[in-house]
């Protein structure tokens, strides 16, 4: 039935991903109970994408614009397992990709305890940036503070800022979609409403998210009464491109190992890299419940 249910439901891959992920920099100030990051920050590479490889990949994207039926991305990430505005060069990452493809989405996903009013500015002031993901988890310090490990303080201040700051530039606004983020987790359950109801006064989204293993590279020991269960119907191999610094193309964002990697962009192109034979096999094997070379799959589980 799960083979059946997804080979109906799912529509067809498209011939270039939907939504382009790159990781400009690695590097986290978090320490999130539901992110393996701090658990692995240790064992992961570091370091920053050239400049070659992120133009390598925007001007392959934008040479998809001349088709019709098969143009560039509709968004771009730039984010993995980083926080982007650790980034130094970012507001120049974004200026590619507008330059680039000024069509598509350029999404900036933050924990926000580094959105200053200048950065505000930099990046959605300008215009570089017309999609916010905040990602904000828990409404009171003690809840957040548990589930983040971020400053409270610093970080509201920040959202406090920004909200007045879109308040005072209503034509931003107006073009700008703002989104919070949430995992959903016992702990934050019964602060939702109160999120919703805050949030939704300044006109943003607020949108839980099912907190998964991480095809099983987290360790739930922080978490330990989250009740999971296999995650059987996923759609980041169908739709989206992953990119590590290195120019690794990668299964998923949830793959903070490596452990499946489609290609690297520096041998390829994204479009080869996107359609070849070992891609395609993948999602072949996926759909088919056929777990050889996707053991990250079969292990992982969500919580809803």
């Amino acid at each position: 039935m799960e083979r059946v249910r997804n080979r109906v439901f799912r529509k067809p891959v498209p011939s270039f991903p939907k939504t382009v992920a790159i990781e400009t920099q690695s590097g986290c100030n978090g320490r999130c109970v539901f992110c393996q990051y701090p658990q692995l920050k240790d064992q992961l590479p570091r370091g920053r994408m050239s400049d070659e490889v992120f133009e390598k990949i925007a001007r392959e994207c934008a040479s998809r614009s001349a088709s019709p039926r098969h143009g560039a991305p509709e968004r771009f990430i730039l984010c993995l397992d980083n926080e982007p505005l650790l980034d130094s060069r970012l507001a120049t990452r974004f200026a590619g990709l507008q330059r680039y493809c000024p069509r598509s989405v350029r999404n900036l996903t933050t924990n926000a305890s580094l959105l200053t009013r200048e950065k505000v500015e930099e990046l959605i002031g300008t215009g570089l940036v017309n999609e916010l993901f905040l990602s904000v988890n828990g409404e009171s310090k003690a809840v957040y503070e548990t589930l983040m490990g971020l400053p409270y303080e610093r970080v509201m201040k920040n959202l406090e800022g920004l909200c007045a700051w879109l308040r005072q530039h209503p034509e931003i606004r107006k073009t700008l979609r703002v989104r919070v983020n949430t995992v959903r987790m016992k702990l934050v359950a019964p602060e939702i409403p109160a999120m919703r109801e805050r949030w939704g006064a300044e006109g943003f989204e607020l949108h839980v998210i099912d907190m998964d293993s991480r095809g099983d590279q987290l360790d739930l020991k922080a978490v330990p009464d989250e009740v999971m269960r296999p995650n059987t119907s996923c759609r980041r191999p169908f739709h989206t491109m992953v990119f590590t610094w290195e120019g690794d193309a990668v299964i998923c964002c949830v793959d903070y190992k490596r452990a499946v990697k489609l290609g690297n962009v520096r041998e390829q192109t994204v479009y080869e890299i996107w359609n070849g034979p070992w891609a395609t096999l993948l999602r072949k094997e996926y759909l088919a419940r056929d777990f050889t070379h996707l053991r990250i799959c079969a292990t992982c589980k969500v919580n809803s």
